[in-house]
């Protein structure tokens, strides 16, 4: 016997995403899911609206074979999106083990960041980045 159910509710009180973790408020519209998984468990889950087209996406990318959940999608987001995002290193403070001149550097790149230090690990929701760009 398997179901799935996805239904979109408007809060009648505060919850949280079991995806991104963030704050579903009173009065938002948030996607209640509930079915069998592959295990043929139950599972139920609360989503926010912002994390949809997050979860489409991951969906139909190779990694999504055994479904998702929150770490799952969070895994995908740093291995395919990080690299393609133009903040993915920081900023570029020049020291001891820089090539002279500075502005030659070739570990600088375009945006002013360099590619020998570490990238940027600032997720603001816990499955992605809001500050993601693609670079050039």
């Amino acid at each position: 016997m398997s179901f799935y159910r996805d239904t979109i509710r408007v809060a009648k009180r505060k919850h949280k995403c079991d995806i991104c973790h963030g704050v579903i408020d009173i009065s938002d519209q948030y996607h209640d899911k509930a079915g069998i998984n592959y295990d043929n468990e139950f599972f139920s889950s609360k989503e926010c609206m912002v994390c949809q087209p997050v979860i489409t996406e991951f969906l139909q990318s190779p990694q999504s074979d055994e479904g998702y959940c929150d770490e799952y999608i969070q895994e995908w987001w740093i291995d395919e999106k990080c690299y393609d995002c133009k903040h993915r290193y920081l900023p570029c403070k020049p020291d001891k083990n820089c090539f002279p001149p500075f502005e030659q550097c070739i570990e600088r790149t375009k945006y002013g960041t360099c590619r020998a230090g570490d990238t940027c690990d600032e997720m603001t929701h816990y499955c992605r980045c809001e500050k993601f760009e693609k670079a050039d």
